[in-house]
């Protein structure tokens, strides 16, 4: 039985003089599980973000981390388990090179100058952006900028991270590159929940799906809550979806390409 690696009870949250924007969110995600967080704006989905970093403290609840209160873990210990990657890689990238914004993190955390030349190497083999390195990171494109944010989160070695629109203003190529190098850290053991809009990379990737909407917790469970929220997502279901909508019934829908090819090999047959 797998590990859950993060668990949620009972949050609510409001920010001074405001209604909240939480409201009792209870959820679980085991080591190791691809997980989507969904919703539509203001659903809540950056605060709940910002709670399970410790950024904002919650109204009530509790929120834990393997099993420990985040309320208990020294900062500097949470900053090497978790990790978050901005929408915006501008807001994250900022030294002089990219080796030295990439190295940031392992030298205020007092790394020995091996290990961070042993991780160094390392991220920046499986992000491919070795060339990179001697370049100002603000002078790279989009896609680059972001795996130099995602390779200065990497480089910590965090057990669990969190993506904010990951694909978000990338080329086809570059969100097939970053889809694949999210493969490969969960292959490594690494846990990735993300934030996104995107139904049709969500169906493909996810395996647990977390639905928020006015700040509550509508829907927690596999890809079938896609189908099930209608409330949430309207019409508006992976693209694959739509195109057998109006040939198969909504339980018989598929929602991936892979869904979609066992259903087109059943329908022929």
């Amino acid at each position: 039985m797998k590990e859950n690696i993060l668990q949620v009870r009972d949050l609510t949250f409001s920010y001074t003089g405001t209604q909240e924007i939480l409201k009792e969110v209870s959820f679980s995600i085991q080591r190791n599980e691809p997980t989507v967080l969904l919703g539509p704006n203001g659903a809540g989905k950056s605060t709940l973000i910002f709670n399970l970093l410790n950024l904002e403290v919650p109204d009530k609840g509790q929120i834990y981390l393997k099993g420990q209160s985040l309320e208990e873990i020294e900062e500097d210990k949470l900053r090497q388990q978790v990790a978050y990657i901005f929408q915006n890689p501008d807001d994250q990238v900022f030294a002089p090179t990219v080796k030295e914004d990439i190295l940031f993190g392992p030298i205020q955390f007092g790394l020995p100058a091996k290990e961070q030349e042993k991780r160094l190497e390392e991220v920046v083999e499986l992000l491919q952006i070795s060339h990179l390195l001697a370049r100002n990171p603000r002078h790279l494109s989009y896609g680059e900028k972001r795996r130099v944010a995602l390779a200065g989160a990497l480089i910590i070695d965090p057990e669990l991270i969190f993506l904010d629109e990951p694909l978000a203003f990338l080329d086809p190529p570059g969100q097939q590159l970053l889809i694949e190098i999210m493969k490969q850290l969960t292959s490594q053991g690494k846990t990735l929940l993300v934030a996104t809009h995107d139904l049709n990379f969500a169906a493909e990737w996810g395996e647990k799906f977390l639905v928020l909407d006015a700040g509550e917790l509508v829907a927690s469970g596999d890809k079938r809550v896609l189908k099930e929220q209608e409330a949430v997502f309207g019409d508006n279901l992976p693209l694959v979806s739509q195109v057998f909508k109006k040939v198969v019934p909504d339980d018989k829908l598929p929602l991936t390409i892979k869904e979609a090819k066992k259903l087109l090999n059943k329908l022929l047959k």
